[in-house]
């Protein structure tokens, strides 16, 4: 966790230091930057943005708020913030009112500006000392567990039921076998099950999770090939997890992945969006330095798994100086 604090220290010291010289957007007034929950790295991700973003809008308040990948979409989309982080399966879905957005009317005032990484979700983790080996040994056996995700309605949450559905159960079956799933920030997970409170957690590996690990030891489910095809269909990635980058992980180990993508206000202008862009891609050290989850940032792929028409018109005019997009 000090690691990570440093490092983003570092980071925002570089950005301060090194962005004098970058090109100036047109004057804003005020910059809004709406990110994920305290303790996470969306959260960290949006102060980084947030650094990049008065380097390149002199002229405006930037501020960095709390939010989540489905309400980044919405508050984006009506005019309360300017630019968030969510996944391009979810800004999808958002354009086709489908999935969680199913009882919203279809979102349209929002495009995108980059993809970021891909991010692991869904670790099904427990104590080292606990009696089940699979997820398919929670389904089979029904018990009372005391399951912790993300914040309802979160990206990570609605992930994490979505990947148990394909094994048969869902949130609601859990409370029917008598268990609970308690939507917590990541910091109360880690404190709930080191303090005896809670028996798993289902979601990403962010800085508080990883003080959890490091305190308590703890095992991952590893969620099965034939699911993981499922779950690539449905728009997830698959993604590996390199053997020793926990110490849980002993092989390397394919896992469920999300497409992290920054949404922008579709009416922010053209030359804002633009230099914008062009710092985060010009000095990618500010994205790498973030969190282990965005150390594969590539600039050059910054337009990857986006249909070109979702792309806001000054991120586009950059990657086609670039080349990156013909």
């Amino acid at each position: 966790m000090k690691k990570g604090l440093i490092s983003l220290l570092v980071t925002v010291v570089m950005l301060a230091a090194g962005l004098a010289q970058m090109p100036q957007a047109a004057e804003l007034k005020t910059f809004t930057i709406t990110s994920g929950p305290l303790g996470g790295d969306f959260y960290a991700l949006g102060g980084v943005i947030g650094e990049a973003a008065r380097s390149v809008m002199p002229g405006a308040t930037v501020s960095v708020n709390t939010g989540g990948s489905v309400e980044n979409l919405l508050k984006i989309d009506a005019g309360k913030a300017d630019l968030g982080t969510s996944m391009i399966k979810l800004y999808e879905e958002s354009l086709k009112a489908e999935g969680v957005f199913a009882s919203r009317k279809p979102v349209q005032n929002v495009k995108i500006m980059m993809y970021v990484a891909p991010m692991p979700m869904s670790f099904f983790l427990v104590r080292a000392d606990s009696p089940y080996t699979s997820i398919a040994d929670i389904a089979n056996t029904k018990p009372k567990i005391r399951l912790l995700t993300s914040k309802k309605g979160s990206s990570p949450a609605v992930a994490s039921e979505n990947m148990l559905k394909q094994y048969g159960f869902s949130f609601e079956d859990i409370k029917e076998w008598g268990g609970s799933v308690s939507y917590v920030s990541y910091a109360e997970a880690s404190s709930l099950i080191q303090d005896g409170h809670a028996d798993a957690y289902v979601g990403p590996i962010v800085s508080s999770i990883n003080e959890l690990i490091t305190t308590v030891k703890m095992k991952m489910l590893p969620i099965d090939q034939a699911v993981l095809d499922k779950l690539s269909s449905d728009g997830y990635m698959t993604y590996t997890i390199k053997a020793g980058q926990y110490y849980f992980i002993t092989k390397d180990t394919p896992h469920m992945a999300e497409t992290v993508v920054l949404p922008v206000g579709a009416n922010l202008p053209d030359d804002a969006v633009y230099a914008l862009t062009k710092v985060l891609c010009e000095k990618p050290e500010m994205i790498r330095n973030v969190h282990q989850t965005y150390s594969v940032f590539d600039p050059s792929k910054s337009a990857d798994h986006i249909a070109v028409q979702y792309i806001h018109p000054g991120a586009l005019r950059y990657y086609k100086e670039k080349g990156w997009v013909k």
